[in-house]
């Protein structure tokens, strides 16, 4: 288990308890860049697993390899600072792995399911891996690894500043895809507030269009018609893949789905357009 985290955050404690009270022993590496000081935070909370402390800023790939290169375990995942597994998370992936599955997607459920806002943020950036999805439906990303496919495949891009994991999964042959597991839940802690959704909604875009236009000949404009046409999914989406009054608060947030998917396409825009001004395009 790879914890990543950036300048220390306070929430780093939860994300390594919600490990540490998982029902099968795990071996722990926390890779915290940017500064801060996670090994004080964590012994304040009675915690001891190994820290590796990083002053610069690491990019998620290279803080993913800091981790591979730490640790001995078979099979390799990653939690970010700002999830939790939910119960049965690590228990789950092993069972997949040791019957043979060497790379194991995991569903993402909503930390905060009767807030409005937090619901729209949860929809714009994980309809495709709400843990009600049939497996033809799901998006395969949140995934642990067999440690032999990094000897073969070699490790992630360190300089991407996002996508690295769309990348080495393309690397990899076609076939087989990693399974859909939904039992595997992570919590995602989801904004609360609309003027920061709508601001991490427009960053996320802008790193969106950068990636999308080192990788694709579409223009920028096509881009953005993409990630906006995404609002015709959501609700599909989260009809098959929720249930209940997550269903149904889910409902509620739609009108606010669509003006942040919008504010998201603005940023791809952004973000595709500056990347081809820079050179970015694929030759």
């Amino acid at each position: 288990m790879v914890v990543i985290g950036y300048r220390a955050p306070v929430q780093i404690v939860d994300a390594v308890t919600s490990l540490l009270d998982q029902n099968t022993p795990l071996e722990i590496v926390v890779v915290n860049s940017g500064g801060g000081d996670v090994l004080a935070l964590l012994a304040g909370a009675g915690i001891k697993v190994p820290v590796i402390e990083i002053s610069r800023r690491l990019f998620v790939g290279a803080a993913r390899n800091v981790g591979i290169a730490a640790t001995q375990a078979p099979f390799v995942a990653f939690l970010a600072d700002d999830c939790l597994a939910c119960p049965g998370w690590a228990e789950a992936r092993i069972e997949r792995h040791l019957a043979g599955d060497r790379m194991v997607a995991s569903a993402i459920v909503n930390s905060h399911p009767r807030n409005l806002i937090a619901c729209a943020a949860h929809l714009i950036m994980f309809m495709r891996r709400l843990p009600g999805l049939p497996a033809d439906r799901a998006l395969r990303y949140g995934v642990s690894f067999d440690r032999r496919l990094f000897d073969g495949y070699g490790l992630f891009d360190e300089e991407m500043p996002a996508g690295e994991d769309t990348n080495f999964l393309d690397r990899l042959p076609r076939e087989p895809l990693p399974v859909w597991e939904p039992r595997v839940q992570t919590v995602h802690r989801n904004e609360t507030s609309l003027v920061r959704l709508f601001a991490d909604q427009y960053r996320r875009g802008c790193r969106r269009g950068d990636y999308l236009v080192a990788s694709s000949p579409k223009t920028p404009f096509r881009f953005f018609r993409d990630t906006f046409h995404d609002r015709h999914n959501v609700r599909k989406l989260a009809k098959i893949g929720l249930s209940g009054r997550d269903r149904t608060f889910a409902m509620m947030s739609l009108p606010i789905v669509w003006l942040a998917l919008l504010i998201k396409s603005v940023g791809v825009y952004a973000g595709a357009r500056d990347g081809a001004k820079a050179g970015k395009r694929p030759q």
